[in-house]
């Protein structure tokens, strides 16, 4: 069981999915239309960065795998780059028969996101990114993304500023930019943009 917003107890099913060279950990919830949610690489990351989101297992299947080289996937000597846990992330949903999922990314889970989105567009039903992270490379590629997305960003950002999310909005035809309003607090010190939407 797990704690989601308001306080509600979801139950929690964590598993080891095998994937070639590579083992993943996926925490998963509910039952309905998928979301898959994939965190950063802040201070401790795992699928528990998204853990007070689990409310949303209220009409959805929640799927927050842990990032190989993170929490209790595989880990190596170096955790693999971006299109690399793409690659892995698409082979997952392809192991786990997802089939189109809505995809929201977090900071560098963001930018896993972009790339699944930019090479697998077929299995993305939405995209949203939470102050994500991008490579100059995938901009001009993101024309190719032409599903519902939203670009959530907070106003003083001291991490990746506001201006990328405007960037991101703008690359990105079919989607909206949200930005909450300031944190009145430096994001790097025990402060994540998932926690300030539960606020």
């Amino acid at each position: 069981m797990s704690v989601g917003k308001k306080g509600v107890m979801w139950p929690v099913e964590e598993k080891i999915v095998e994937l070639g060279e590579y083992k993943v950990n996926v925490a998963s919830s509910g039952s309905g239309p998928p979301i898959v949610m994939l965190h950063g690489e802040e201070k401790r990351p795992s699928w528990r960065d998204w853990e007070g989101f689990l409310a949303l297992a209220d009409g959805h299947k929640v799927l927050i795998p842990d990032l190989v080289g993170f929490g209790r996937s595989s880990r190596s000597g170096e955790s693999p780059d971006y299109k690399a846990q793409a690659r892995i992330v698409h082979e997952l949903l392809e192991v786990m028969k997802v089939g189109k999922a809505t995809l929201a990314g977090y900071s560098w889970g963001g930018q896993v996101a972009l790339e699944v989105a930019i090479n697998w567009p077929e299995t993305i039903e939405n995209l949203i990114l939470v102050a994500s992270t991008y490579d100059k490379s995938q901009l001009s590629k993101l024309s190719k993304v032409r599903k519902p997305s939203l670009v959530i960003w907070a106003e003083d950002d001291l991490v990746t500023q506001l201006k990328a999310g405007y960037l991101l909005r703008d690359a990105i035809r079919t989607s909206r930019l949200e930005v909450l309003p300031p944190v009145a607090k430096d994001p790097r010190y025990d402060f994540t943009i998932p926690q300030r939407l539960l606020a």
